[in-house]
């Protein structure tokens, strides 16, 4: 282990210095990179005995403990590859998963946040990341097991809102999040499953307060993870997927709207710079040396998506651009308990989730490679299942 993460911080050193190198093709990642990222996100899942996603790897540590709000949303992307490749094992771990996340919701119906059992208190990111995988699970047709915490869920995201539709109780470092519209999707979603028109109307409250964050320059505010701390790539593509995933329910245009704005810029600076930093101002300026892989494989994710609704083709060039980065600097050493998984930044020692292969990253790597498939297919539309979890 020690060995890996200094030549990986020495190597990610050198690349940083050095001019990027072209994408590795135009169209597509190649199978081996989506094998592996599989690969690694099952055995994350394994080491927590099936029920569960471990939080990482990381340096001088190994595998973390299990994170209930990730593998939340891990139980849509293992029912998407059960889908694409006609694996039934799959869906069963995602419903065991299900299973084990309503075993440990709290009586309010929220969940606590970090790790498990590292944190007593709950979060309104997390207890909508795992909604969003109960809505998959109900939407598969297992509404009998996962409805009710499903509406659980739903319940305490409404108590934790204020009459505008922002998010004031229930806070991660009690201050206020745009990302945390990601929830008002789930909130949204959870609505339309369960008959539930206030479900609904809430989260619609919630997309408008978002938006009234934007600035002249289509940057979201208010969209810190800590105080003080910057913007990051990954919060900002938690927006735009969460404001673009409630105009697919909804239809509401001015989301949409939102989304382009944000999208435009990303592309621009990536156009101009060849990289997006992980850390950015208001103004888009540059507030970090590194990268985030995560935040590139969602904007990435965001990006196939709005080049399926329109088909501007600069989202997806830059899509393409952004993933092949990612696939770039994958983890590919076979044997070894890393094979597949993405690190959280790029040197691997950045700010974000420094010297680890957070769960995630490796979650949103998959999902941006089946997005990028589905697009370079010709297909515009997305099957039903993907409007309530991912």
């Amino acid at each position: 282990m020690l060995t890996h993460f200094i030549k990986r911080a020495v190597g990610d050193s050198v690349h940083a210095r050095a001019a990027a190198a072209p994408p590795d093709g135009p169209d597509r990642v190649a199978d081996v990179h989506l094998d592996a990222a599989i690969g690694w996100l099952l055995r994350s899942i394994e080491v927590c005995d099936g029920k569960a996603s471990s939080k990482g790897y990381r340096f001088m540590k190994g595998w973390m403990p299990p994170y209930p709000e990730t593998t939340g949303y891990i139980i849509p992307t293992l029912l998407t590859l059960a889908r694409e490749h006609r694996s039934p094992g799959l869906a069963a771990t995602a419903e065991a998963m299900g299973t084990w996340l309503a075993g440990i919701q709290r009586p309010d119906g929220g969940f606590a946040g970090r790790e498990y059992g590292i944190q007593s208190e709950p979060d309104v990111f997390d207890t909508g990341m795992i909604l969003l995988g109960f809505n998959t699970l109900v939407h598969k047709g297992l509404g009998e097991t996962f409805a009710s915490p499903a509406r659980r869920a739903a319940e305490f995201l409404v108590s934790s809102m204020d009459e505008s539709g922002c998010f004031t109780r229930n806070m991660s470092h009690q201050i206020l999040h745009a990302y945390n519209v990601r929830s008002a999707w789930a909130l949204m979603a959870a609505g339309q499953l369960l008959g539930e028109p206030r479900f609904v109307d809430r989260a619609a409250d919630c997309a408008r307060w978002t938006m009234a964050q934007q600035n002249e320059n289509g940057f979201y505010l208010s969209n810190n993870f800590k105080p003080g701390g910057n913007a990051n790539t990954h919060g900002t593509a938690y927006v735009m997927r969460g404001l673009l995933q409630i105009h697919y329910l909804s239809g509401d245009e001015a989301c949409l709207a939102s989304v382009r704005r944000a999208a435009d810029e990303v592309c621009q600076l990536t156009e101009r710079h060849g990289r997006i930093a992980a850390e950015l101002g208001p103004e888009w300026q540059y507030l970090s040396s590194h990268v985030c892989l995560t935040g590139y494989a969602q904007l990435a994710i965001v990006l196939y998506r709005l080049f399926a609704i329109g088909g501007e083709p600069h989202y997806r060039a830059t899509a393409d651009k952004l993933l092949s980065e990612v696939a770039r600097y994958q983890a590919l050493e076979e044997g070894m308990p890393w094979h597949g998984a993405i690190s959280g930044s790029f040197p691997i020692y950045g700010r974000y989730a420094p010297l680890q292969y957070p769960n995630w990253a490796t979650k949103f790597f998959i999902d941006a490679i089946l997005a990028q498939r589905h697009v370079h297919s010709g297909k515009s539309t997305w099957p039903d299942q993907d409007l309530y979890g991912g």
